[in-house]
């Protein structure tokens, strides 16, 4: 099992530009966002100026060990009512097993400890059952659906509003530290 010490969240920098860059453009991470086209070396220029300035755009990059395995962004910060949106990937294919709650821990973390938000939402497809069941698994709860919001292959897809308040993460943090350890152990 993985360790949550070999694991970092670092800032972005300019050196993971192209990076970033490869893994939006990956076929099993573009599958799942919501502007699904090939991003243009110009129109991710323009992205990644974005998140270095926008005060309400703060992203992140996983480390496994030192190298670059994922991305986590959080959106639309909202400091009045202390909320806010996430989204994320692991863009190494070959990640380690357990690189996903490691994401969870270190950025959840982060964001409430770091910026006391309340409460973190997140929007996924209905048709990406993995993402779903992960946010399930990490304490999140389905708060409403919005039918028939983007058009994808010739059809309307719903989307899933999810979220996760910091009192809920409290509850959860410990038992995902120690399943992500292994040492994880169910009551009866």
């Amino acid at each position: 099992m993985s360790k949550i010490e070999h694991y970092k969240l670092t800032d972005v920098s300019e050196n993971h530009k192209k990076l970033i860059l490869n893994w939006r453009n990956a076929e099993h991470i573009r599958k799942n966002m919501f502007d699904e086209h090939v991003i243009t070396e110009e129109e991710h220029t323009r992205w990644f100026e974005n998140l270095k300035t926008d005060k309400m755009i703060i992203g992140k990059i996983l480390l496994y060990k030192g190298l670059p395995i994922g991305f986590v962004n959080f959106t639309d910060l909202d400091y009045k009512n202390n909320k806010g949106y996430w989204g994320f990937y692991i863009g190494e294919r070959k990640a380690p097993k357990g690189s996903g709650k490691a994401m969870a821990l270190l950025a959840l973390d982060y964001v409430f400890e770091e910026f006391k938000l309340r409460k973190l939402c997140s929007q996924i497809f209905e048709f990406n059952e993995i993402s779903i069941r992960y946010h399930l698994k990490i304490g999140f709860s389905e708060e409403g659906r919005l039918k028939q919001h983007i058009f994808r292959n010739n059809r309307y897809y719903d989307v899933i509003e999810m979220a996760l308040f910091r009192e809920d993460w409290e509850q959860i943090e410990g038992k995902l530290l120690e399943e992500l350890e292994g040492t994880y152990v169910e009551a009866n």
